[in-house]
């Protein structure tokens, strides 16, 4: 049996365990291991005494506390083997173990391969490619023993997750994949295009484990696009139905239909997420090959909210190649197309992306600057009209009538309004942090 350290060194603290080191965890502990998992956000003093092997998850935006937590290991005992894993090593394996000091970086699906690591199969040392798990059945799902589970229940956070469900609440996943093709998602370098589906009676099992076990009352599905194949769809709401449970997901408008929609609804459908991404059709198509147009995101999402089901729209600004014409569409179809909250993001090149170019990822720190990350992509002086359009859209949006108006459903669930509330509050101070 090997002690092995399962390292989140993000150190914000969350409101969710960490889904995927979590799964790990489970792998491990069903093959006879003992997993320990670190967590940054409310673990600080790190003990890697009795420990055999260390596994550090990163993506992008968090490799530099990493790359930090590899440098403070090795001083206390160099002779653990250390493992980068996560979509930021997957995609620059050269690079991060040249970088992080790091002994191995696993390229993809880490739950086989750090099992056979942990059984002595696989030396880890290197860049180890792991094959891709094609029964995701085979998988063991979480079942969170190995964390102090309530200190995310109890963690205050201004996730969405607080103010659009009701608690406790937990994330999944019921696939692995996704089919298209958008420029600035790496999911498709990390996956393939190739969606992989858990079984029904698999999903089950664990939601049944988690209501009985957790009392759980929500869930958020994390799956890229969950409605993409819709035979299983409506299977999975018929049996969600039965439990009575509420649940949100992401997906894309031109996977959803009336019909579709309403049966999401009838089985307890709180909230969906639309990638809006632009109002400008041109960035749409030529851009960041999206699929679809305006027309159709605002004919979706004006008909989900016809339906009763509450909507999230994500946009970004500040895409390679905007014009300050595109910006304004952006900008427009933020006030105009309706929805419960707005996740407005300046636009950050992520690697294993089209729209990534050709960045010197030595000088890359996301750490910098929350909302915006210097490249080529853009000059200094178009970087600050993007930055005034983003915060025209964020004040647009959030201190609107029609905003504040759609949020009267809330006053009947107080501590949802206490979470939303607060997330605003905090979007006010960043807001005027940036200014």
């Amino acid at each position: 049996m090997k002690n092995v350290l399962l390292i989140n060194p993000d150190p914000v603290p969350r409101v969710l365990p960490p889904l995927g080191i979590c799964y790990i965890a489970e792998s491990l502990k069903k093959n006879g291991h003992n997993p320990i998992i670190f967590d940054m956000g409310f673990d600080k003093k790190l003990d890697i005494e009795g420990i055999d092997l260390i596994c550090i998850t990163a993506t992008t935006l968090i490799y530099f506390d990493a790359k930090s937590v590899v440098k403070q290991v090795k001083e206390i005992n160099k002779d653990i083997p250390v493992i980068l894993g996560g979509a930021h090593a997957s995609l620059l394996p050269e690079f991060v173990i040249t970088d992080s000091g790091c002994d191995a970086v696993v390229i993809g699906e880490g739950e086989e391969i750090i099992v056979k690591i942990a059984n002595g199969d696989v030396e880890p040392k290197g860049i180890i490619q792991a094959p891709m798990i094609v029964d995701v059945d085979s998988i063991p799902f979480p079942t969170y023993s190995y964390v102090n589970i309530n200190r995310y229940f109890n963690y205050r956070g201004t996730d969405r997750i607080r103010w659009s469900l009701p608690q406790p609440s937990i994330s999944m996943i019921g696939t692995r994949g996704c089919p298209f093709s958008c420029t600035f998602c790496a999911s498709k370098s990390l996956f393939g295009r190739k969606v992989r589906f858990r079984s029904l009676a698999n999903i089950m099992e664990e939601i049944d484990y988690l209501i009985q076990t957790y009392q759980i009352k929500s869930i958020y599905f994390y799956d890229d696009t969950l409605t993409i194949k819709k035979k299983w769809m409506e299977d999975l709401c018929r049996e969600l139905s039965k439990r009575k449970i509420k649940w949100i997901c992401g997906t894309r408008v031109d996977t959803v239909d009336e019909t579709m929609l309403r049966i999401m609804k009838d089985s307890g459908c709180k909230y969906i997420s639309y990638g809006v991404e632009s109002g400008s059709n041109r960035v749409l198509k030529d851009i960041i090959k999206k699929g679809t147009t305006i027309e159709q995101v605002e004919k979706i999402i004006k008909l989900t909210d016809k339906i009763g089901i509450g909507i999230i729209a994500n946009y970004m600004f500040g895409l390679p190649g905007e014009t300050q014409k595109d910006l304004q569409a952006t900008l427009d179809a933020v006030k105009r197309i309706p929805a419960d909250a707005a996740e407005l993001s300046i636009f950050i090149p992520l690697p294993g992306t089209e729209l990534a170019g050709e960045l010197d990822w030595t000088k890359y720190d996301s750490t910098k600057n929350p909302y915006h990350q210097k490249s080529t992509v853009h000059s200094s002086d178009f970087s600050e009209t993007i930055k005034k359009y983003h915060r025209k859209a964020v004040w647009g949006f959030y201190f609107s009538p029609k905003f504040i108006i759609r949020q009267k459903k809330m006053f009947f669930q107080p501590r949802q309004l206490f979470f939303a509330g607060k997330s605003l509050l905090y979007l006010v101070k960043e807001l005027v942090k940036i200014r």
